[in-house]
C-alpha cells in the first residue's frame, strides 16, 4: 500500500537514497574515518526525517479519527477506511519497533554496552564482524531462523500485507478506473521497496538480499541501511494513511500547519569550487500564490538560494518564509558540507603493481558520477573492464603514479593521487591435484589418487596464496619405470599412466621439466615436483 500520486517521494528523500547509494559503492574502498562519518551522518538525517514523517502521520490520523467520530453520517463513510489505516498503523508499528530492537542488539554487540536506544554516535562503526555474527550466524530463539531471516520473513509479511487488496471497500472502490491505477502504482512501488529478492553485487554474482546487508559490511552501514528501512516504513504509514482518508470520499481536508521544506538540488554534500544550489519551499500550499524568502536579511526570488562554495567544512544558514497575506514568520535553517576534492583508490589484488599483469583498480570519487572521473597513470596504461580499471605497467618502469579528475561545474579538477613501486610477478609452484587433494610433495600420494582422471598439474601459488592468476601448464616430464617421458598440456600421457600403475609404495614419481606461460604469454620453467606413494 504505498504510492507515487498522494505523498510523491521528495527530492530531499532521493538525495538520502543517493547518498546511501553512493556510500555503499565505497565499501569496496578503505574504509575512513570520513566515510564512517558520513553513513553516522546518514542515519541521523534518515532520523530526522521520521520525525518529521510522524508528525504529519499524527495529524492526519487525529483529522481522520475526528472524521469518522463526527457523527453517524461520519462512521459510514469513514469507519471501513479508518479501520484500514488503524490496522496499517499497528503493522508498522510492530515491524518498526523489531528494526529499531535489532539495531539495538547488534550496537550493544559492537560498542561492548547496554543502551536502551541508539546512542548518537558509534564508536566502532567499522567493525564489520558482529553485524554479521548476529545477523547471519545467531538464532532468533522464537523462531530458530537466524535474526537475517527473520527480518525477511517480517520484510516479506510487511509487503503482502501492503500490497494486499483483501478489504471489501478497496474491492468495491476497484471499479473506478483513476484509484485501480493509484492502487497499482502503490503496488509496485511496495514490491520494490521492501524487496528482499537476490542481489546482483559488483561481480554479477547473485547474492541473497540477507547477504547483501550483513556480509563484510561496516556496522555504520548496517545501521544506515536498517534506518532507511524504518524510514521507508513511516513513509508507506504516511501514504497509506492519505490513501485511505481521500478514498473514502473526504472533501473538508483541512491544512492546520505550514512547514518551510529546504530542498537541494545536488545534495547536501559538494566539492570546493561547486556550487551549493538550494530551493526553500512551503509544504502544501497552492503554487500559484509562492511564498516570499528571506535569508540574512535577503529576499531570494522563487525561493532559489545559490552561492559559490569555496570554504571547505560544514555551513549553516537561517532565514525565515513569508505566505501571501500572512504576516507570520516560519523560520527554518539549513546546513551543508563542503569538501575538499579527494579521490579515493583501491588496488583489488594487492598493494603492490605487477609486470606483465593486468592489475585491477576500484577508483571513484565521492559524490561523482563515472562518467565525470578520468584516470591517468605515469608509467602505465590504463583501460577499463567490468567496471574496473586496468593498470598496466610499461617495461622498464619502476614506479607507477595514478591520478584521478573529476568535472566539477563544467571544470576539470584534481581529485588525488598514488604512487606504486612495480614488481615482477612472484614465480608460481607446481602442484599435483587429484579431486580435492592438493599436492606440493610434503606428503605422500596413493597410486589411485595419481591414476585419478581429474588428475593435472597446476601452476600456481598455492591454496594460500595471495594472488589467483592464470598460469597455464605448456608441457612436463616424468621419469618413471627406468625412462623419461614428456606430454604437452597438464594430464599424463596414455604411455605415461601405464609407467604409473607400475609403481609401489615408497617408489617416487619425479615430475620434470615442467613449462607454464605467464599471463603477459612469456614461457618459463617450474622447479621439479618429486611425489613419494604410499
Amino acid at each position: 500500500m504505498g504510492g507515487a500520486k498522494n505523498c510523491p517521494e521528495t527530492p530531499r528523500q532521493k538525495m538520502i537514497g543517493m547518498m546511501y547509494l553512493v556510500l555503499t559503492a565505497m565499501l569496496a574502498l578503505n574504509v575512513s574515518a570520513d566515510i564512517l562519518n558520513g553513513f553516522n551522518k546518514l542515519r541521523h538525517s534518515m532520523e530526522s526525517s521520521i520525525k518529521s514523517t510522524d508528525s504529519r502521520t499524527d495529524d492526519l490520523m487525529k483529522t481522520f479519527e475526528a472524521a469518522y467520530s463526527k457523527d453517524e453520517g461520519g462512521k459510514t463513510k469513514y469507519g471501513p477506511w479508518y479501520e484500514i489505516a488503524k490496522n496499517n498503523k499497528k503493522m508498522s508499528d510492530d515491524f518498526y519497533d523489531y528494526i529499531e530492537q535489532f539495531k539495538l542488539e547488534i550496537v550493544n554487540m559492537v560498542e561492548g554496552a547496554q543502551y536502551d536506544k541508539m546512542p548518537e554516535e558509534i564508536k566502532n562503526g567499522s567493525d564489520t564482524n558482529k553485524p554479521h555474527q548476529y545477523a547471519i550466524n545467531e538464532k532468533d530463539p522464537n523462531t530458530g531462523r537466524t535474526h537475517a531471516e527473520e527480518l525477511r520473513a517480517r520484510m516479506d509479511a510487511y509487503r503482502q500485507y501492503m500490497t494486499t487488496a483483501d478489504s471489501e471497500c478497496i474491492q468495491n472502490k476497484m471499479r473506478d478506473l483513476q484509484f485501480k491505477h493509484e492502487w497499482e502504482q502503490k503496488v509496485e512501488m511496495y514490491n520494490s521497496l521492501f524487496s528482499t529478492g537476490t542481489v546482483t553485487n559488483e561481480e554479477g554474482e547473485t547474492i541473497p538480499w540477507e547477504q547483501s546487508i550483513f556480509e563484510e559490511m561496516p556496522a555504520g552501514a548496517v545501521f544506515a541501511m536498517l534506518t532507511k528501512y524504518q524510514s521507508d516504513i513511516r513513509l508507506a504509514e504516511n501514504d497509506i494513511l492519505n490513501f485511505m482518508y481521500k478514498s473514502a470520499g473526504s472533501s473538508d481536508f483541512v491544512i492546520n500547519s505550514v512547514q518551510a521544506l529546504i530542498l537541494p538540488d545536488n545534495g547536501e554534500y559538494i566539492m570546493q569550487g561547486g556550487h551549493y544550489r538550494a530551493r526553500i519551499v512551503s509544504a502544501a500550499v497552492d503554487t500559484t500564490n509562492l511564498p516570499m524568502v528571506y535569508i540574512n536579511g535577503q529576499e531570494y526570488a522563487d525561493g532559489i538560494y545559490d552561492l559559490v562554495a569555496n570554504q571547505v567544512g560544514q555551513h549553516t544558514y537561517t532565514g525565515y518564509m513569508l505566505m501571501p497575506g500572512d504576516t507570520t514568520h516560519y523560520n527554518f535553517e539549513g546546513k551543508y558540507t563542503v569538501g575538499a576534492p579527494s579521490a579515493s583508490i583501491s588496488n583489488v589484488d594487492m598493494n603492490t603493481i605487477y609486470t606483465g599483469y593486468e592489475n585491477k583498480f576500484n577508483i571513484s570519487v565521492p559524490g561523482m558520477a563515472g562518467d565525470k572521473i578520468k584516470v591517468s597513470a605515469t608509467g602505465a596504461t590504463v583501460s577499463q573492464k567490468n567496471g574496473l580499471y586496468i593498470i598496466k605497467p610499461t617495461d622498464g618502469a619502476k614506479t607507477v603514479k595514478i591520478s584521478v579528475s573529476a568535472e566539477v561545474d563544467g571544470r576539470v579538477s584534481l581529485m588525488g593521487s598514488n604512487e606504486y613501486k612495480v614488481k615482477p610477478l612472484p614465480k608460481p609452484s607446481a602442484f599435483l591435484l587429484s579431486g580435492a587433494e592438493t599436492y606440493d610433495g610434503t606428503a605422500k600420494i596413493s597410486l589411485k589418487a595419481l591414476k585419478s582422471s581429474d588428475a593435472h598439474l597446476e601452476a600456481s601459488y598455492g591454496p594460500e596464496g595471495v594472488l589467483d592468476l592464470p598460469f597455464t601448464i605448456v608441457s612436463f616430464e616424468i621419469y618413471a619405470g627406468g625412462r623419461y617421458m614428456k606430454t604437452d598440456g597438464n594430464k599424463f600421457s596414455r604411455d605415461m599412466l601405464t609407467a604409473i600403475n607400475k609403481l609401489r609404495a615408497n617408489d617416487v614419481l619425479s615430475i620434470m621439466t615442467i613449462k607454464y606461460r605467464e599471463p603477459s604469454g612469456k614461457v618459463n620453467t617450474l622447479p621439479n615436483l618429486t611425489l613419494g606413494l604410499k
